[in-house]
């Protein structure tokens, strides 16, 4: 009975699922088999069932018909439920699986596959607790047809497996002879209408997706923060204007937290959205068939003077700084466009900055370097209606030492653009303030205590 087991081993470290079931399955044609050659014969099922093969439903049912035909004697083996598990989880039976995995933890606590699935039950269970706003079929294959059309042949898609809102997968354009980048673009943001101001509303502009562009050398698919960046990137843009109840159309900049840089590799710390760089001017536009349009826009990485330079400036007047080249694929140690932009000697390096901080809504606003620079503390502060178009990252707090002349104020270089965790940094005594609707203003009385101001908008 040994060596049997032992060849049976030797036949599953080899693959050799099949023979393993042939050898099996003819014995019980002839004698019941035992505890331990049922087992065998159930994890040979599991083992050769391939989703590609019409027979893979019936070989994982008779793999969980084997388990459950032995379950009095299987109780107490971990084995046996993760074997059970298994069955169940390629089924589409998550939440039956997430049971059978959680009891063989209990009873191997040491079990790393056994943990692997419950993980992976869990997000399969959340994904199908979601509705997703998705695009109509006919309008999927527009998008689809545009990406191919204009942008070109789709190699990979990195499908969402959770989609709480609306379902954004990342389609992959390999580099080609004639287009020597990669192209990546979110599939499914356009499937939510934007909410789009009034004065805006006859230009359809509700719907979006929105490009990268990568050097050919870029590391698709690699884990490590300098590689995926862009993909997570893509990711939250897509996610931005239902979070944010708002919009993102051409021009719209977005910092990243703290504006601290994506990665260690690079000093790009925000974006711009623009047309497609490099494209035919119809890959800007995909009709749809009801109608409506869904616009493309390109993600441009921006260094921190560059987002300044955008936010005191505007996105036209920076973009003329920029050649066609540094505007068409990403580069990671791109030099700023704008040198002239006065170098600030922050009071608190960035990456001193902590997490303070974390609110619902637009993380952006504005700050005197009495502030960031001379390590005031705030004295003035209010909270404004942003702007047309800044929604996506405005919170519309303004912050000041109190102590600025009007000649002060009305130079753009002594004022930024900063997330609010990193004022809060500089004064963690305003936290208790950003709740506030817009419209409100506070002051820094002599005692230290802010008391509430009259709101004039300027």
């Amino acid at each position: 009975m040994d060596d049997f087991l032992s060849l049976l081993e030797y036949w599953n470290r080899d693959g050799a699922y099949q023979k393993i079931i042939d050898r099996l399955e003819n014995l019980s044609s002839t004698q019941k088999l035992d505890y331990s050659l049922t087992c065998q014969l159930a994890r040979a099922y599991n083992n050769i069932a391939d989703s590609e093969n019409e027979a893979f439903t019936a070989q994982l049912k008779r793999a969980e018909e084997l388990l459950l035909s032995v379950e009095p004697e299987g109780r107490d083996d971990p084995l046996w439920h993760y074997r059970l598990g298994y069955s169940l989880f390629y089924q589409d039976r998550e939440q039956e699986a997430l049971s059978c995995f959680r009891s063989a933890l209990e009873l191997d606590p040491e079990d790393e596959d056994a943990k692997h699935f419950i993980r992976e039950c869990e997000k399969y269970i959340a994904a199908k607790e979601y509705h997703p706003e998705t695009y109509e079929q006919a309008d999927w294959e527009a998008v689809e047809a545009h990406l191919d059309r204009y942008f070109g042949r789709c190699d990979n898609v990195f499908h969402e497996i959770v989609s709480p809102d609306i379902h954004v997968d990342i389609y992959i354009m390999k580099p080609t002879p004639e287009r020597n980048y990669y192209v990546l673009s979110t599939l499914g943001m356009g499937a939510h209408r934007m909410n789009v101001p009034e004065e805006l509303a006859d230009r359809k502009l509700e719907r979006a997706e929105i490009i990268a562009a990568l050097p050919p050398d870029w590391r698709i698919g690699e884990e490590g923060e300098e590689w995926y960046w862009p993909i997570r990137w893509l990711k939250i843009l897509a996610r931005l204007p239902i979070q944010e109840e708002s919009w993102l159309g051409w021009g719209h900049t977005v910092a990243n937290p703290d504006d601290a840089p994506f990665a260690g590799n690079t000093k790009l710390c925000g974006l711009m959205l623009t047309e497609p760089q490099g494209f035919d001017r119809e890959a800007v536009c995909c009709p749809l068939p009801g109608g409506d349009e869904v616009n493309f826009y390109q993600m441009i990485p921006l260094t921190f003077e560059e987002m300044q330079f955008k936010l005191t400036h505007d996105a036209q007047t920076l973009l003329a700084r920029f050649s066609p080249e540094q505007l068409q694929v990403v580069d990671l140690n791109r030099p700023s466009v704008c040198p002239d932009a006065p170098e600030k000697r922050f009071a608190i390096p960035r990456e001193a900055l902590k997490e303070l901080y974390q609110g619902d809504g637009p993380q952006g606003c504005i700050a005197t370097d009495r502030i960031v620079v001379d390590h005031a503390p705030v004295g003035y502060c209010w909270r404004e209606a942003p702007d047309s178009g800044d929604e996506a990252w405005d919170s519309g707090w303004r912050f000041t030492a109190g102590d600025e002349s009007g000649l002060y104020m009305d130079d753009p270089d002594h004022s930024g653009v900063y997330a609010l965790n990193t004022i809060c940094n500089y004064d963690p005594e305003i936290i208790p303030l950003l709740d506030s609707e817009p419209g409100t203003a506070w002051s820094r009385g002599e005692d230290g205590v802010f008391r509430p101001e009259l709101y004039e908008d300027a």
